[in-house]
Order: structure tokens, then sequence, then C-alpha cells
């Protein structure tokens, strides 16, 4: 029989190491099953195994005990065969019991942050997810749960991070992957629990929401300091065309009177000879004679031209289109027109307040920045003739379409009613988007 003591250095040696490691896996397999409080028994039973095999190491190390081979192989095997079978079951006790180990897991896998600690700051529990974002803000895991705390408040953080907001219970810090919100609070007695959530996804909602509020108070000054523009445009528009109107009233007067006091000799001798012939009527047939003849003249001259200046005229405007255009840029908008615009007269002017309401309906209501025009001309047959022209117009946008019927008032109304003063149809479609139409033709 070969003895182990017998056997060459390098093949003992192996032996013993592996009679050490089923000492130490059996001394970890009664720690869990204590830590685990697994089945009775067990932890009695292993503890008796663990003396067991501490004792045969000793054997096996003291050169007095002549062992037999087999019997050292034997053991080994067995011990292994014995540790394997209760490694299964300690894994299948941990899938169908609830366990401190389960607790441990279930709390790392949580996609929030959690942390409970004594008042000194001694961690009593951490989850990997709060150690994680901790080395990612301070560098280091939590080992002083106060004293990060207090770092947080005070800022004292790695520079790649920003403290976005801090309060008395509550940090928000940026970190380059992602936004954390951290609070703390006591839970009674000595402990404080501190927890961390992600909220990247709502502080981005929030920064998009900011920017489109920025966004939008840049456009309602611009909003603001067109009406401005247009206001004053319109005091302007109307004072010239007060002055063009009072000047060219003023212009034919002067002519007239310039006309009449060139005349005024031939005149006379006129009204000489009419008055000659009135008296010569008069002595025959005994009615006293006229003499103010000159008089009534020139007064009917000048009251002809002073009617003249009370004569309301019809002022067109060259630019209108121009100012429209104007203002949408002023106001970050487009207006993409397709055809050919009318240029004159009432169609124009009615063209002109549907591209002016359309742009701040586009604006004001359906959030879009650009308004379409697509203009057809057609040719009609008048009862006399001859071809009349006409425009049908039809305005859209890309803003979001309306949600139900629009009821029309304000601007749309008072766009109805100038077309339709004007002589001309006016059409409002919602289905698939807005749409309004107009037919100018005579």
């Amino acid at each position: 029989m070969i003895v182990f003591n017998d056997l060459p250095t390098m093949a003992r040696t192996f032996l013993l190491c592996l009679e050490f490691l089923i000492l130490w896996l059996t001394m970890m397999l009664l720690a869990e099953s204590v830590y685990q409080r697994m089945y009775r028994g067990f932890s009695v039973f292993f503890f008796l195994i663990v003396i067991v095999n501490y004792i045969f190491f000793q054997l096996c190390l003291d050169e007095k005990y002549r062992m037999d081979l087999w019997v050292v192989i034997a053991y080994i095997a067995a011990m292994i065969l014995f540790d394997i079978f209760i490694i299964r079951k300690g894994i299948k006790y941990r899938q169908e019991n609830f366990t401190v180990i389960s607790v441990k897991q279930g709390l790392d896998a949580m996609e929030e942050g959690i942390c409970f600690y004594t008042e000194n700051g001694l961690p009593q529990f951490t989850n990997k997810y709060m150690n994680d974002v901790s080395l990612a803000i301070s560098g280091r895991t939590i080992v002083d749960a106060s004293g990060f705390w207090n770092d947080l408040q005070r800022g004292y953080i790695d520079k790649k991070c920003r403290i976005i907001t801090s309060i008395d219970d509550m940090v928000i810090v940026k970190t380059p992957e992602k936004v954390c919100a951290i609070s703390n609070r006591d839970i009674g007695g000595e402990l404080k629990e501190m927890v961390m959530v992600d909220i990247t996804s709502e502080y981005g909602t929030f920064e998009e929401l900011l920017g489109k509020y920025e966004s939008l108070e840049q456009q309602q000054e611009r909003l603001k300091e067109y009406n401005k523009n247009v206001t004053q445009a319109t005091i302007e528009r109307e004072l010239l065309n007060a002055k063009i109107h009072i000047h060219d009233e003023l212009g034919e007067i002067l002519l007239a009177a310039k006309r009449f006091i060139q005349n005024k000799d031939r005149e006379e001798k006129a009204a000489k000879e009419i008055r000659n012939i009135k008296t010569a009527e008069a002595e025959t047939n005994g009615a006293p004679g006229r003499g103010d003849i000159d008089r009534r003249t020139v007064t009917e001259l000048w009251l002809k031209n002073l009617s003249l200046l009370g004569v309301e005229r019809e002022q067109t405007e060259e630019d209108e289109y121009a100012e429209i255009y104007r203002a949408a840029s002023d106001i970050g908008m487009k207006i993409e027109v397709t055809g050919e615009l009318p240029q004159e007269g009432k169609a124009k002017s009615v063209t002109a307040s549907a591209m002016h309401e359309c742009l701040t309906n586009t604006f004001r209501h359906a959030g879009g920045d650009t308004v379409y025009v697509e203009s057809v001309k057609v040719i009609e047959n008048t009862k006399t003739g001859k071809n009349s022209f006409g425009y049908i117009l039809t305005f859209t946008n890309n803003g979001k379409p309306p949600e139900g019927d629009i009821e029309e008032r304000g601007g749309l109304k008072s766009l109805r009613k100038m077309a339709e003063d004007a002589g001309f149809d006016m059409k409002i479609e919602t289905a698939g988007g807005f749409k309004l139409i107009l037919n100018l033709s005579s």
C-alpha cells in the first residue's frame, strides 16, 4: 500500500491544497447557512463537517500518522461531491425562498440609488447604483454618507459635474451621463435615508420647454414691434394720403382761380353784353334789371371747387404686399406664393388683408411658420362680350390643423365682411388642415 507521506513533495502539496480548499469552502457554506437561516440543523451539521475537515487536514500534515493514499483520495473525492451537493441545494433554496441576499440583490437591481446610514454618517446599507453615482460625482464610493451629503450641498464635487439646484432636503446634480435628484431625510430613530432618482428624461423635457418658452418670448417681442411698426406705418400712410388729397384739391382750386383771373376781362365783357340784353328785355317787359351776374358766376365757381375738397377719393396702396412680407420676416415667418397676385383695386386690398389674417392666425394659433398662397387666374365672359379677369386664392399653412370647426370672429369675421362688401366670395375648410379660399372674380 502507498502511504501519503511517501509521495513526492509536489504530489503531496497538491493534495494538501485540495484539502485546504475543501476546508475553506465548507467554512463558507457554514457562514452562508447561518446568514441565510437555511434549513434547520444545517448550521450544526456544517460546523461538524468543518471540524472533521480541519482534523483530517492536520492529520495529513503530521508525518507521524502514516495514512494510506487511497484513504486521502477517497476522502477528498467524497468531500468534493458533498460540497457540490450542498451548493446546489443552497442555489435551489435561494431561488425558492426569500432570503437576506434576495433583498440585497433586489435593491442592487433597482434603477434608483438608496443609502441608509446613522447620524454619524456610517452607512448601514448602500446599493450598487448609489455607489456608482457617488463614484461619478465625488470620485469615491459612499464611506461617509453625512460627508457626501454635505459636499453635495456645498458644491464640492467633480469638475465634470454641475449642481443645478440645491435646497434643504434635495440636490439636483448633472453628470456627463445623466441628471440625478438626490434627497435626504430622517426615517426615525438614528437612521437617515438618502435616495437618488434619475431624472435625465424629465430634465431634457424641461430644457426643451424652457427653450420653446424663450423662443416664444422672442417671437412675442417681435410681434409687439411689428404691431408698433404697423400702427406707425398706418398713421404715416393716412397722413400722407391726407396731404396728397389736400395738395391735389388745392392745386385744382388754384388752377381754376388762375383761369378765372386770366379770363376775367373776357367774362366781364360777356357779362356786360348779357346785362345789356337783360336790361333791354326788362325795360321792354317792365321788369327791374339784375346787376349781380359777376358775383354769382364767381361764387358758383368757388362753390364748385370747394365741393371738390369734400370728395372722398379711393387711395390705392402700392406696397401692401411689401408690408406683409416685411411683417412676416420681423416675426420669423415666411409667405410662399404660387401664381400671380392681384395688383390693383379692391382685389389687392382683400388679398393683402387675407394674407395678414392668415399670417397672424398661423403664428398665434396653429404654431406654424409658413403661409402658402396659391393663386389661379381665371377668365370670365361678361354680357358685354368682353373678357373679365379674376382670381381664386387658396391660403394654407404648415401649422397644426384645427381641432374642429372654426368660429369666425375678430379678424376672420372682418375679412369676410370686407370680401363680401367688395362683391367677392370667401370660404373656410378645416378637413385635413386650415384652408381659406377667396374667389375674387368680378
